[in-house]
């Protein structure tokens, strides 16, 4: 009998114990922690996230190319505490988080015993994921055609010497930390014309050396573009066939890819183009303007381990490349094995409101997207849109180019009116604009220009894009995109 007692009792105590236990785990919790994400909104209503640290500091993570002290220095924070915690100062105050020693919080626990304090100041924004595309447009170095070594008179709008006024028919291309600019008209003058050919510095725009072009006779030199990673590439026209060649920096020996017997720059008047889609040393995609018919055939020529097909093909985007102004352009999306392609083309009467036409059209030829007419304040400023073609017949309007800038594709389209230049990035399906710094347009007598032609590359290292972009009677302007969250 004592036994079972004392088992008993035993029992009973060890119940006693667990509930004791229990009644205190239901004590408030003592944690005093700003929990879950911290946010800012600053200036402008700009969105700015943040990283809880585990030294009690917060940072809010800011572009570098955005100025810190202006948008932070009155945001409103949102945070959230651990349950039953309260903080100072009141998080519904606007404060400087671009101070000196940051903004401090001091988080109370639920026992309104225990304290916690927070350090927020802010730093560098990591990169966006792959696959994110960009976050900020920084505008970069201008300078028109007398300013880079052109004689002629800047914005003069005589046209008894088009040449001496910025109608120069320029080609671009980036090549490495340089940017090469082949001027059609001064070339067709006089192979020897020191204007024919020209090498800046990506950045400053200042003259930057010489182009080496082996054995290529610069009459010959036709056309140039860049490859998706800033190789400046070059259609060189011989007998009747196209040998494309490319060069990593200017001074580079020009290595060919191979040729096609085919003329890859069949016009005379300026509309003559081409586009390179990929790595011009790995796996790319080349088209050109072929021949003009109703149909609007262009050429399209793929690129394996740095080595073009002997054979190509002829896509033909169904609208006619001999109407209006007889230009029309086509840009592959990306680098796909059948990636879409831009489609830019003028239609209608030559200058006239919405003679320029933008698609989106499928590796089949199929449209799936038509960038909004002129008039439609879709693109937030009516000057981008399906503008005015040039007056003068092959002038290179509308400009296009598929981007594809930390893996996520845009469209670099120029357009404007007979006196207004234009140009944008807008996103892949060509109904909004990319980012506010890439809606570009200023005035200038347009109508009787060469129009327009755009270059880019992405440097994957750096996470940041480049574009220029040459308008005909002004020159060359420049942006750098940059891959921030």
């Amino acid at each position: 009998m004592k036994t079972i007692n004392f088992r008993l009792h035993t029992i009973l105590a060890l119940v006693i114990v667990f509930c004791l236990g229990a009644c205190k785990k239901e004590k408030p919790v003592s944690e005093p922690s700003i929990i879950t994400s911290f946010s800012v909104v600053g200036k402008d209503k700009a969105f700015f996230k943040a990283t809880i640290n585990k030294d009690n500091t917060i940072t809010i993570k800011v572009s570098p190319y955005v100025n810190a002290t202006e948008v932070l220095k009155s945001a409103v924070p949102t945070f959230y505490l651990s349950k039953g915690a309260t903080v100072s100062p009141d998080p519904g105050l606007p404060q400087n988080f671009a101070q000196a020693g940051g903004v401090k919080y001091t988080v109370t626990a639920e026992d309104k015993v225990t304290k916690k304090e927070y350090t927020v100041s802010w730093g560098a924004s990591d990169h966006l994921a792959d696959g994110k595309g960009f976050s900020y447009a920084e505008i970069g170095t201008s300078k028109n055609f007398v300013e880079l070594g052109y004689p002629g008179v800047y914005n003069n709008f005589n046209l008894a010497d088009s040449k001496l006024y910025g109608d120069l028919n320029v080609y671009h291309a980036y090549c490495g930390d340089n940017i090469v600019l082949l001027s059609r008209v001064y070339v067709t003058s006089d192979v020897n014309s020191p204007h024919g050919i020209k090498v800046i510095d990506k950045t400053t725009l200042q003259p930057a050396g010489t182009f080496n072009l082996g054995p290529i006779a610069i009459g010959e030199l036709m056309m140039i573009s860049s490859d998706y990673k800033g190789k400046c590439v070059g259609a060189v026209v011989k007998n009747g066939e196209t040998e494309f060649f490319y060069w990593g920096k200017p001074t580079d020996a020009p290595k060919s890819i191979g040729k096609i017997a085919v003329n890859a720059a069949p016009t005379t008047d300026g509309s003559s183009n081409f586009q390179v889609a990929g790595d011009i040393a790995g796996n790319a995609w080349i088209t050109a303007m072929a021949p003009r018919t109703a149909k609007g055939p262009h050429y399209r020529i793929k690129v394996t381990g740095g080595k073009l097909a002997s054979n190509y093909s002829t896509i033909e985007t169904g609208y006619s490349s001999t109407d209006c102004t007889g230009f029309q352009m086509i840009s592959p999306s990306n680098a796909s094995d059948e990636p879409s392609y831009i489609v830019g083309d003028t239609q209608g009467t030559a200058n006239a409101a919405n003679s320029i036409k933008v698609y989106q059209n499928t590796f089949g030829g199929s449209t799936t997207s038509v960038m909004p007419g002129l008039w439609q304040n879709i693109l937030q400023t009516w000057w981008v849109g399906t503008g005015f073609s040039t007056a003068r017949t092959g002038g290179k309007s509308p400009f296009v180019s598929g981007m594809v800038v930390n893996g996520k594709n845009y469209a670099l389209v120029t357009s404007g009116t007979s006196f207004w230049h234009a140009a944008a990035v807008l996103n892949g399906d060509l109904q909004t604009l990319a980012h506010e710094n890439l809606n570009i347009a200023f005035s200038m007598n347009r109508a009787w220009s060469y129009g327009a032609w755009g270059d880019w590359y992405y440097d994957e290292v750096a996470k940041e894009a480049h574009v220029a972009i040459w308008f005909g009677r002004y020159g060359l302007k420049t942006y750098k995109l940059t891959c921030f969250e």
